[in-house]
């Protein structure tokens, strides 16, 4: 049998008020239209559902418990439109957010602040892994979308787009250092402290060390760049990291001037084509891009 659900909705509001013309008031509609549209659903159903008599329409024992389940059906469907709308309005939502540490500093911080005083009641979840892991988890759902630095990542089921550009070269802590390197071969006479191969930082810095004919061969490998701004600072070595980030944790540190040879990173933001951005999501897209 094929639901019309205005059927269910006018025979719910004729059994309320026990009258038509209260539900004619109620819903907005003609008497007539009411009584035909009772007369068509007991059709449907092929039985009676109401008593009419001169004090108004009373239920039949079948249409007493017919009340009962359409009550409770249309309950349920009230419940989800006003779910819904709180979801729309952004009273309610989650956000499932993939990004570095480092990038968490740099990229999503200020819009954190910004987005949670206008929508604060958003949850917003943030896993931080290495970009190859978050990707992974946008593809199968577990994430809305991953913000990440430069790679070759080309998925034909992801949207990527660039959001921004940072800085990124070698650092160091002239108390420790001084800046003696003239070329990239140079490079592996200092102390190098660098991100593991499988970061897409390293390996953006072995492509352009690479293209400069160079292996680098670094004493120290980490897996965040935070790290790599700590071990720099107490003088273990030459550190390459993003430029903005080493500077917000310690002001003494310097460039090295080969850094001029070194190209700035594009910030990525990759959503997945197969799945619906939540209205939270969209939204706080939108702040990240101002």
């Amino acid at each position: 049998m094929n639901v019309d659900l205005e059927l269910y909705r006018v025979f719910y509001m004729v059994a309320k008020n026990k009258h038509m013309t209260k539900a004619s008031e109620e819903l907005h509609i003609s008497q007539p239209a009411i009584s035909q549209s009772i007369k068509k659903l007991e059709e449907q159903l092929g039985g009676t559902l109401f008593l009419r008599s001169n004090k108004g329409m009373e239920l039949t024992k079948e249409g007493e418990m017919f009340y009962e389940y359409v009550k409770g059906a249309l309950e349920l469907i009230h419940n989800a439109e006003n779910e819904f709308t709180s979801f729309k309005d952004l009273s309610k939502g989650e956000i499932k957010i993939g990004c570095s540490t480092t990038l968490t500093k740099l990229i999503l911080m200020d819009t954190l602040k910004e987005f949670h005083k206008d929508y604060p009641n958003i949850s917003i979840n943030i896993t931080n892994d290495l970009t190859n892991n978050l990707i992974n988890d946008l593809k199968v759902g577990k994430l809305d979308f991953v913000i990440f630095n430069e790679s070759n990542i080309k998925e034909t089921n992801l949207n990527i787009e660039k959001i921004k550009e940072l800085k990124q070269g070698f650092i160091y802590n002239p108390d420790y250092y001084i800046d003696s390197i003239k070329s990239f071969d140079e490079l592996n006479n200092v102390p190098l402290i660098l991100q593991k191969e499988e970061s897409n930082s390293r390996k953006l810095l072995d492509y352009i060390a690479l293209k400069n004919n160079v292996r680098l061969l670094p004493k120290m490998e980490v897996v965040s760049q935070e790290l790599i701004t700590e071990f720099t600072n107490i003088g273990l070595g030459v550190g390459f990291s993003i430029i903005d980030l080493a500077k917000r944790n310690f002001n003494n540190l310097k460039e090295l001037n080969i850094n001029k040879m070194i190209p700035n990173i594009n910030i990525s933001l990759a959503t997945n084509k197969s799945v619906s951005l939540t209205y939270a999501s969209k939204m706080f897209i939108k702040y990240l891009k101002k």
